[in-house]
């Protein structure tokens, strides 16, 4: 099952995306939103999930796709520093180690836009502009204290995301470093194109990611190359602290970033940013810049 919004000449309306690339509402499933359906729990998911393997009565315009959940109920988790090749590309202090527990931070639902989407850089808020492919879990079953045996039973999907990244206000702090001011510009966080049950995924470990930026490889990646697991990440963000039914959790780059090449690379108006996954699909942003 996947799941997709749109923006339609009336509002938002959620759609089930069938394989042949035509959408159904959601609605004709008793369900006003993606969120909707979340809050509805299990059985709810079960009877939609049914209807995925059928056609649509329209065909899916992406350019009017938004973010699959365009308001989550909060701020949006995020994990750093989750895989070690991105640890090891950076310049950290002699003897630094990869922490023992999630490095965790948040992204405000106002940075998210869609598949297809122009994101302008707003050249006097920043001008290192970067990029960072991640796996974006949405939880389904809310929940505090989840144990690590129990976490999957908690994800309702997963979809695509670009942690995109200023990284001078990101470390103008010097090791005190404002994460949150720096990944949370407007349009920061691209996401998409659907949220894909974790009944289709299966075995998250599985999902591979690619970015490309203008069509040059710049990440490659599995899910199972992650230092926290999923289900670690959710028993640590869980722990004394409550999930929600829509929640989503950032789970981490791999290597690649821009900020630690030679020379440094950056986003710069007229890019285009692919990430591709074959279990997740095609998530596409365009760049503009202005100001400065």
């Amino acid at each position: 099952m996947r799941l997709v919004t749109m923006q339609s000449p009336t509002g938002e309306a959620a759609g089930i995306l069938h394989a042949d690339g035509t959408v159904s509402p959601l609605s004709a499933a008793g369900h006003t939103s993606v969120i909707d359906l979340i809050e509805s729990g299990p059985d709810a998911w079960a009877a939609v999930e049914s209807l995925a393997s059928a056609s649509g009565a329209q065909r899916m315009d992406e350019a009017a796709l938004l973010p699959p959940v365009p308001r989550t109920p909060r701020n949006m988790f995020c994990v750093g520093l989750n895989y070690r090749d991105h640890f090891d590309e950076g310049k950290r202090p002699e003897g630094s180690e990869v922490p023992d527990a999630p490095v965790l931070f948040t992204k405000p639902w106002t940075c998210l836009v869609g598949h297809g989407a122009t994101v302008d850089l707003d050249r006097d808020a920043s001008n290192r502009v970067d990029w960072e492919a991640e796996i974006a879990v949405v939880i389904g079953k809310g929940g505090s204290n989840i144990p690590v045996d129990d976490a999957l039973d908690h994800v309702f999907g997963y979809t695509l995301s670009n942690d995109v990244s200023a990284r001078d206000l990101q470390l103008e702090h010097g090791m005190f470093g404002q994460w949150y001011k720096g990944k949370s510009l407007d349009g920061f966080c691209p996401m998409g194109p659907s949220i894909v049950s974790a009944a289709e995924v299966g075995d998250y470990r599985d999902i591979e990611v690619e970015l490309r930026v203008n069509g040059v490889r710049k990440q490659s990646f599995r899910a199972a190359s992650m230092i926290n697991s999923v289900p670690r990440v959710i028993a640590r963000v869980s722990l004394g602290c409550s999930l929600l039914p829509g929640d989503i959790i950032l789970t981490g780059t791999a290597s690649g970033v821009g900020h630690w090449r030679e020379p440094p690379e950056f986003l710069g108006g007229g890019d285009v940013v692919e990430i591709e996954s074959p279990q997740l699909g095609l998530l596409r942003t365009h760049f503009t810049e202005s100001g400065g």
